[in-house]
């Protein structure tokens, strides 16, 4: 008996476990100042030591060394409309599920001579909270969960001739998954107490990153990256109140993506930014669960998404630059496969920013993404219908803002 429950448990944790590693989680907030034109053409370069990660090639336009860190927050509201539930799980809307969070980011760039330069990031590639109510429909999904892949970005960059240059980086992962999933009692579903599961895991992953920038000229530049997928290896604990703890292992795959960016000086006071992007999310496919005394696996019918980013940056003098932009990434999951821990839809990005520029060289820039993550509808298909619910999100949205400080070190001018 105690191995069929380990199994059904398996399986509840592993619906609400593959969403959490997919849909489009590559988030372009990393602090950054191009993060007021929602990361339009940020590839191209940007002038600054944000270019150590998002273009390692970009580092060659750089004069001297260079420092910057920010500080910002992340707010959601998330809440979803039962319009169809089972008659276990009951139809509760969950309250919102949102939450507020702290973000941060650190980027230096340090050239070597007129042809190397070498740079280091620290920043959070993705994160995610939800925090249902207990008693919510979609509690055999998910109450509670906490998503975090954070890293450290060593690059270098080489000019290869005055136009062309290229960059590689390795980026070490760290990814921590927190998550609560509520288990009907296989015996009695109805009137039986309901089983509480969490899974915990962790694990570090190293990957790959090249990239490029082209300067037709002084004006105009063209710039991309890739990135290699990242398979983690969870190897954690379950721990349920029908069964007590068990171990578990498991393997997700977060994304190989491609960025290309595009930016253009149309005269002194404005300045134009595109980008197009690609996400390999098809790669996931079917989630495996397994311990010691079984194992379960649920195919996934995820698809590649695309990302299209365009913005503006106006200066108004040498002091103030005001910028802004609009993002758009394409839905990766039909309600069918969509869970409720990460309701991701298609995605709306609508950002505005400033800079300003003190005497000393110092660049304090401020940011504010709202997000729209779109309605989320879930249909519950393939989960018998006395545990299914069907509904989608009347709120999904987030907030993004941050400061950043950037110091261009040993008194250089900016490129």
């Amino acid at each position: 008996m105690r191995k069929r429950n380990i199994v059904f448990v398996l399986l509840i944790a592993a619906a609400g476990l593959s969403q959490a590693r997919a849909g489009g989680l590559w988030i372009t907030e990393y602090g950054q100042p191009s993060q007021g034109r929602a990361g339009a053409g940020e590839e191209a370069g940007t002038g600054t030591a944000a270019d150590a990660f998002l273009n390692p090639a970009a580092m060659t336009r750089l004069k001297g060394p260079q420092l910057m860190f920010s500080v910002g927050a992340i707010a959601s509201s998330v809440e979803f409309d039962v319009e169809n539930n089972g008659i276990v799980n009951g139809d509760g809307d969950g309250g919102d599920a949102g939450s507020l969070a702290p973000g941060g980011s650190i980027f230096y760039a340090h050239p070597l001579n007129d042809r190397w330069v070498v740079g280091i990031s620290g920043l959070a590639l993705t994160g995610a909270a939800l925090d249902y109510d207990n008693q919510w429909a979609g509690r055999f999904q998910t109450t509670e969960v906490s998503l975090i892949v954070a890293g450290v970005v060593p690059t270098v960059g080489y000019r290869v001739t005055d136009r062309f240059s290229v960059g590689l980086g390795l980026p070490v992962m760290y990814s921590n998954l927190d998550m609560d999933v509520r288990v009907p009692n296989p015996q009695t579903p109805v009137e039986g107490p309901e089983g509480k599961v969490n899974l915990d895991g962790n694990d570090v992953q190293v990957a790959g990153s090249a990239s490029f920038l082209y300067e037709f000229s002084d004006a105009t530049r063209l710039g991309g990256r890739v990135t290699s997928k990242f398979d983690f290896d969870y190897d954690g604990d379950i721990s349920a109140d029908l069964i007590g703890q068990v171990g578990v292992e498991t393997n997700l795959t977060m994304a190989a993506m491609a960025r290309v960016g595009l930016s253009h000086d149309f005269n002194e006071k404005w300045s134009g930014y595109l980008t197009w992007g690609w996400d390999n999310w098809s790669e996931l496919k079917d989630v495996f669960i397994s311990t010691n005394t079984g194992g379960a696996s649920l195919a996934r019918n995820w698809r590649d998404t695309y990302h299209y980013a365009a913005g503006a940056d106006y200066r108004l003098n040498s002091q103030w630059t005001l910028r802004s932009g609009v993002a758009y990434d394409t839905n990766p999951v039909d309600k069918e496969d969509r869970t409720a821990d990460l309701p991701i839809d298609r995605q709306m990005r609508y950002a505005f920013g400033a800079d300003y520029v003190r005497q000393s060289g110092l660049k304090i820039s401020g940011s504010l993404v709202y997000a729209d993550y779109g309605d989320a509808a879930i249909v519950s298909e393939g989960i018998p219908p006395a545990f299914g619910f069907e509904g989608d999100y009347k709120t999904n949205d987030f907030w993004f803002a941050s400061v950043t400080f950037d110091w261009p070190l040993a008194g250089q001018g900016r490129p």
